[in-house]
Order: C-alpha cells, then sequence, then structure tokens
C-alpha cells in the first residue's frame, strides 16, 4: 500500500502524524504545508492527477475549504482521501464523507496527531505503534498543542516542542522514529535535557524583552495587544496576555508566516477574531495567514521612499 500524507509545516502536531506514518508504513510520501498553500496544492495535485499513485491520501492537523471540498466530493478521489483535523471552526465540513474534525472527545481535546494515532491504532495496528513510548509521545503533542500541559503542569510536552526548534523538522523526525523504533519507555537523551535546559532560559529572557514591544490596539471591537515575534507564540502569547490584563487578545506577528492569536479570558473568542482575517482555530488559541503581498509592500515602505526603482 502506498501511502500520501499531508500535514501541517508550523508546529509539533502536524510533524508528529509524519514520524507516526514512518512506523507503520513501507511505502510512504509526504508534504508539510502552510495553511495557506492547502488549496492551491490540492487543486494542482488533483489536475496533474499525482494522487494517482498513492492508494490513501491523508492530511491531518489541516483542512481544505469548502470550495475544494465540494470539488473532492465530486470526484472518486474522495474514496482514498482521508482529513483528520481538530479545530473547531472546520467543524460544519464534517458533512463531507472523507473529513473528519474532532475537537474533543469524552471531553479532552483533541490534536490532529491524536486523532491520526487513534485511526492508525483501528486501521493499522503494528506491535510498534502500540508502544508506551509511542502513546506517551502522542500524549504529549497532544498536550503541547490544545494547551493542556499547563492545566496538568507536563512540562515534558512544552519541552518536546523544543527540542523540535533545536533538531529543526528532518533531524526531530529521523531520530524520533529511531528512538520509537528502539525503546519502549519514552525519555529525552542527556543532549535534550542539556538543550532544554538552556531553552527555559532562552525563552523566558525573550519573553521579558517582548513584554515591551506590545502596542495596543482597538481592532474590531476588541482591545488587541500586538507584538511582532517569531519565536515561542503559545507560550508568549499567554505570558503577555496575563502581563496585559487590560486586553482581550495577544496578536503575534511573524513577518516570515503568519499571524497568531492567544487569550485566557473565557468571554473571548479569538477564532473569531482570526476569521476577520482569513484565519480560523479554538476559542483561545487561533491563527490567519498573512495579506498577499505584505512582505513586499514592507520593503517598499523601508527601502521605496527615496529610492526611483519603487
Amino acid at each position: 500500500m502506498k501511502i500520501f500524507l499531508m500535514s501541517h509545516i508550523a508546529d509539533l502536531d502536524g510533524i508528529a502524524p509524519v514520524i507516526l506514518s514512518k512506523l507503520v508504513f513501507k511505502d510512504f510520501d509526504y508534504k508539510l504545508l502552510d495553511i495557506k498553500e492547502v488549496d492551491d496544492f490540492i487543486n494542482e495535485s488533483l489536475d496533474n492527477d499525482f494522487f494517482n499513485d498513492y492508494d490513501k491520501v491523508f492530511m491531518t492537523d489541516l483542512c481544505v475549504s469548502e470550495k475544494t471540498a465540494q470539488r473532492i466530493d465530486s470526484l472518486e478521489f474522495k474514496k482514498k482521501f482521508k482529513v483528520l483535523d481538530h479545530h473547531i471552526s472546520n467543524i460544519g465540513l464534517n458533512k463531507y464523507s472523507f473529513i473528519e474534525v474532532v475537537d474533543e472527545t469524552n471531553g479532552i481535546k483533541e490534536s490532529g496527531t491524536s486523532l491520526y494515532y487513534k485511526y492508525l491504532l483501528e486501521h493499522h495496528a503494528t506491535q510498534i505503534l502500540g508502544r508506551e513510548s509511542v502513546s506517551y509521545m502522542v500524549s504529549l503533542v497532544r498536550l503541547n498543542d490544545t494547551w493542556e500541559w499547563k492545566k496538568y503542569n507536563c512540562i515534558e510536552a512544552r519541552d518536546l516542542s523544543a527540542i523540535l526548534s533545536y533538531y529543526g523538522i528532518d533531524r526531530f523526525i529521523s531520530n524520533y522514529v529511531d528512538f520509537l523504533i528502539t525503546h519502549e519507555n519514552f525519555e529525552f537523551t542527556s543532549l535534550e535535557k542539556s538543550l532544554i535546559e538552556i531553552d527555559h532560559k532562552r525563552m523566558n529572557d525573550y519573553i521579558e524583552e517582548k513584554k515591551n514591544e506590545v502596542i495596543i490596539k482597538d481592532i474590531k471591537g476588541y482591545k488587541v495587544g500586538i507584538v511582532f515575534a517569531e519565536n515561542y507564540r503559545s507560550e508568549l502569547g499567554n505570558k503577555l496576555a496575563e502581563y496585559y490584563p487590560e486586553v482581550d487578545l495577544i496578536a503575534i506577528i511573524n513577518l516570515g508566516r503568519s499571524i497568531s492569536y492567544r487569550c485566557i479570558k473565557d468571554d473571548v473568542n479569538v477564532s473569531n477574531f482570526a476569521s476577520f482575517f482569513g484565519g480560523k482555530g479554538h476559542q483561545k488559541a487561533a491563527g490567519s495567514p498573512l495579506p498577499i503581498g505584505l512582505q513586499e509592500s514592507v520593503i517598499k515602505y523601508i527601502f521605496g521612499r527615496d529610492n526611483n526603482e519603487y
């Protein structure tokens, strides 16, 4: 059986399904995508019959748009396509047979990785997949992505994400595939423990620095704390929300990728706010893509004022 996986490039919950797939399937290819790339990649792949060579196509921690879902629903391709997503803003797409969006199960928040793991256990169970090391890694990914690690004080879940940032995607995948194949129980290596210790200090220093860079604006009826940052989105967003209790939410702008939204107030839904800007997500954590042409506009603004080339 030949398998193709599309998953989210931005974080741990998008990367972990690649590891699970490598543990299960011998003939496996994958593509990591940003949210804004999903529809174009799917439609281009359908146009050039890219998926014809695969027996099953999965999508995890991502979802297609309504328009693309309608196209797929009219094709035979839908019989071998399976979307497993946990973003509640996509739950209306459950009307399509090939899409399964689950926000929580029996009061427990799901992630793309946890949903994919359950699917694999049901349809492609292996001895390795049933190991404690694998199930524990999946639980760490879920706790990290849903921010429940803080609720249960499971620092390992946050630390696993830190290891990804230090290793990079390719090395992280390779290392953990090898580790899970050879270990019954999950643990960090001595190198990883050292990296985690360094990261804790680095993160705290980064957050302290960014506390002084927040710009507060009234947007769409919300009081928004805005900061430009590339690292520690969730930790930064939550800490800044605590530091600035007068704001409804924090918007973290990464000019290289996207905009993240975080809040700690129960009466604010950042997914609703993100929807104003083409985004989606959960009540307290969401994101939206950068406007098309923003980077070029920034370049022109900085360098073009006295430059005849602009």
